[in-house]
């Protein structure tokens, strides 16, 4: 099933960059890397007795696509991988081990968000994010009951951010910015991973 979702997506960008090829200024497309920032596990509501999830590192690598609307206006796009590390720490049961154990979630995530430029070098940018989970947390024992739940799904993002561009067609950004993945809850404890940091990337006009 996730053979075909990517295929489906690798399907769409190829039509839609073979549509908009003959056209000028289609956009730029770019590279991604953001880290500089923190992660956590947190739930829909309060839950007891589930143990503890912590964020401990996490890293985001992709490509962008940004296509302007207007003089002021962009969408943008793309394909980004992120992995999370996190540290899993079972609830207290007398004579049972309670030692924490390190486990990884790592998903593809497909944004689609506005841009909003203003003052030359800044914008605000949010919309959603299309997640699909990669990997997670196969290294739990089963009978803890602390695996994380399934990040697949809709979650949002909202952001600022600042750019140059230069003269010869290539653009610098840093954005700043929070995401929560998986926002519409699908599990039993209704688990999403929040992240917070920032976002660099160049970009180059085609």
């Amino acid at each position: 099933m996730k053979r075909k979702t990517l295929l489906i997506i690798v399907l769409i960008f190829t039509f839609y960059f073979s549509a908009n090829g003959q056209s000028s200024n289609i956009g730029d497309i770019g590279i991604t890397f953001s880290s500089l920032g923190s992660s956590e596990i947190a739930y829909y509501e309060d839950v007891v007795g589930t143990g503890g999830y912590e964020g401990e590192n996490f890293f985001s690598a992709g490509i962008t696509y940004i296509h302007p609307l207007n003089n002021w206006l962009e969408i943008e796009s793309g394909v980004e991988y992120s992995e999370f590390a996190v540290t899993v720490t079972p609830p207290f049961y007398p004579g049972m081990n309670n030692e924490s154990t390190n486990t990884e979630v790592s998903l593809l995530n497909i944004p689609v968000t506005v841009r909003a430029n203003f003052l030359n070098y800044f914008y605000a940018n949010g919309g959603i994010l299309v997640d699909i989970e990669l990997k997670n947390s196969d290294n739990i024992d089963d009978n803890s009951g602390l695996a994380i739940e399934n990040q697949s799904g809709v979650g949002g993002m909202v952001g600022v951010g600042a750019k140059y561009d230069f003269d010869f067609g290539a653009s610098l950004f840093v954005n700043p910015y929070f995401k929560m993945h998986s926002i519409i809850p699908k599990g039993q404890f209704d688990q999403r991973i929040l992240e917070s940091a920032i976002r660099f990337g160049i970009t180059y006009q085609l």
